[in-house]
């Protein structure tokens, strides 16, 4: 039989991981919710979806479902995951997380105490090009690895979700993110050191920035987010013997592998997928399975340690969010 998989929101990022879980196997596009039942129709009418509701509470009290996706607006994502968690629910979050380390650390507390799964859905935590690019690096192909680059960029600066404070806008939440956890995937989590610059929107979210990370053994990861224009999206590993190359960090698309005199010495692609996406259900529905709490490709620590790289990147921009007043 297969497994039941129900979403909160009918956005971009709701059209692809539908489109992507009907095409799974054993995975099937049951339910959807959306704010009224017509926007929920049309969307389960076009992706197949069984079921629809016309409210959030309706889907969590489906005792078919087996886990639900929440593909909501950035500032929502813990009162909806909360609300889950509290009718017994799984959940899978869509980044950003939270909108800070204390509603990760919430959300987390929330879930071990009613022992209910919750993930965060860093799609790119998940990826088998990363596990081999991983691989490859601890084998020693480029050496002791030195430093690291990225950048991710789109034209969103139209787009009125980013750039609302309230709405946990501006590009380091929404896009941000990915740069860092390639950061974080290469040289992990022993960060000496963090400085930044930044450009703000005319609203106040955050336009574009750098984020510089020095680690503890002497590493350092210079980091590139913007909203104004589009980037060529590529992650740079630098090693003493040589470096790599990886296409589009915010889908690993492919890496190369260079020596120290720049020969080119190895391209790896990545595997045939449907888009990516299912790579994260396929690990949530496995560790559901298995009764764990959470995925060993992104557990409670990774999301609370990147949530706090985050709150510290803002502090020094003394960027709060309106929701944050009330902490």
């Amino acid at each position: 039989m297969a497994f039941k998989f129900g979403m909160i929101g009918t956005g971009h990022m709701a059209e692809r991981m539908a489109d992507t879980v009907r095409q799974m196997k054993d995975v099937e596009l049951y339910a959807v919710a959306a704010r009224t039942e017509e926007r929920a129709r049309t969307f389960a009418e076009k992706y197949g979806a069984e079921k629809y509701y016309g409210d959030y509470q309706a889907l969590m009290e489906d005792k078919e479902v087996q886990l639900i996706y929440i593909a909501t607006p950035n500032h929502l994502h813990y009162e909806h995951a909360r609300a889950c968690i509290q009718h017994g629910k799984p959940v899978l979050v869509e980044k950003p997380f939270t909108l800070n380390e204390q509603q990760a650390q919430a959300l987390i507390d929330l879930a071990e105490m009613n022992q209910v799964f919750l993930c965060e859905a860093m799609w790119v935590r998940f990826m088998p090009l990363m596990t081999r690019l991983k691989k490859d690096i601890e084998a020693g192909r480029i050496g002791e690895v030195t430093s690291v680059t990225a950048d991710i960029g789109y034209d969103l600066k139209e787009k009125m979700r980013v750039n609302r404070l309230d709405f946990g806008g501006g590009a380091l939440l929404d896009i941000g993110v990915y740069p860092i956890t390639f950061a974080l995937q290469i040289l992990g989590k022993e960060i000496d050191n963090i400085s930044t610059s930044m450009v703000r929107m005319n609203s106040g979210v955050d336009a574009q920035e750098f984020v510089n990370l020095v680690y503890e053994n002497g590493a350092m990861a210079g980091l590139y987010a913007t909203m104004l224009s589009a980037t060529d999206k590529q992650g740079k590993i630098y090693g003493t013997e040589g470096y790599i190359i990886v296409d589009d960090i915010n889908n690993y698309a492919a890496y190369r592998v260079y020596n120290k005199q720049g020969d080119l010495v190895e391209t790896v692609g990545r595997p045939e997928q449907i888009s990516g996406l299912e790579y994260e259900v396929e690990a949530c529905v496995h560790a559901i399975q298995n009764r764990k709490l959470e995925c060993p490709q992104m557990t409670h620590g990774d999301s609370l340690f990147l949530m706090r790289v985050l709150d510290t990147v803002r502090r020094t921009w003394n960027m709060k969010f309106p929701q944050e007043e009330a902490l």
